[in-house]
């Protein structure tokens, strides 16, 4: 029989241990950046949470005993652009858990995913802010040290100086050895994990890729190139983290896989004509707002034979 855990706490422990694979090979990749962003980020979760449940008259230690604010806050350091300053973490933070979260009743009653939404709203207002993905072959964030991160994050210093075709600051230039990107390889044991304890269900993510793959080999790719695109970008990581979160994916099994493959759908679609390098974010969204007439259509399409009679 297959483990499954049983307490909400336990669950999102268990996430965060699935996530440490994908989030490590992704700091090894791309620097030391990752992990601070990902500390300021959960520190700003805990901050906000608290005082959201101390707003609601809630008990702060109860609710921050379940641990879904260490969640969001490492899914939102993981999903945020790099290099984001420290107030755009808590914009995005303050987003996802103060109003889509606790301002829908709190964990389990919110519509939306929150750090979708979150980030969400620094894609849109904020997007010539942000700095370009790095380049994996030669990511230029690798050479940035921490006193130069934090420089960056809290704003002391002008904004680096990238160059416009090899995406590299001019200190980095040539001085870094090009590696394989193996964060969706982290991200895939992590999520095959969660469904080996039923914490997730398979469903979503392979509808994801699947639409993803046709898609792109429609667009004229070919098919090696169409599944080597799985790997990049934050894919794996949003196809078995962001967008299998019960709370806001159908829960009918149809519904699951009509939910995963519009998410794959609308994200290819942004990644092959939009102006984002990844559109997983409006994707999730997009799905998460179509998850009631998912479950709808899905009950009705396999109710018995003697229901539609009836009608």
């Amino acid at each position: 029989m297959t483990p499954r855990l049983a307490s909400v706490r336990g669950i999102m422990l268990a996430v965060v241990v699935a996530l440490l694979p994908g989030l490590l090979l992704h700091a090894w990749h791309l620097g030391v950046v990752v992990l601070l962003q990902t500390g300021w980020c959960v520190l700003f979760a805990l901050l906000v949470e608290a005082l959201c449940l101390r707003g609601r008259g809630q008990s702060v230690r109860a609710g921050l005993g379940d641990m879904s604010w260490l969640v969001s806050g490492v899914l939102m350091g993981r999903s945020l652009p790099l290099l984001v300053p420290l107030w755009m973490m808590l914009l995005a933070t303050l987003v996802a858990l103060g109003l889509v979260k606790q301002a829908s009743g709190g964990l389990g009653r919110n519509r939306l995913n929150p750090v979708m939404a979150g980030l969400g709203v620094i894609a849109v207002c904020f997007y010539q802010l942000l700095y370009p993905a790095p380049v994996l072959s030669v990511p230029w964030t690798r050479s940035l040290d921490i006193a130069q991160v934090l420089s960056q994050q809290f704003q002391l210093s002008p904004r680096l100086l990238l160059d416009g075709l090899s995406g590299a600051t001019p200190l980095a230039r040539g001085e870094m050895t090009a590696a394989p990107y193996l964060s969706w390889i982290g991200y895939l044991a992590g999520g095959v994990g969660l469904a080996m304890l039923r914490v997730i269900r398979l469903e979503i993510p392979l509808a994801m890729m699947v639409s993803s793959v046709v898609l792109c080999m429609l667009s004229g790719h070919t098919l090696p190139e169409s599944l080597h695109s799985l790997t990049l970008g934050g894919y794996l990581f949003a196809a078995f983290f962001i967008a299998t979160d019960p709370v806001t994916s159908p829960d009918t099994r149809c519904g699951r896989v009509l939910f995963g493959l519009a998410i794959g759908l609308v994200t290819e679609l942004v990644r092959e004509y939009g102006l984002y390098a990844d559109g997983i974010c409006f994707a999730v969204l997009t799905g998460n707002l179509l998850v009631p007439q998912l479950d709808a259509f899905s009950r009705r399409l396999f109710r018995p034979w003697h229901a539609w009679q009836k009608t």
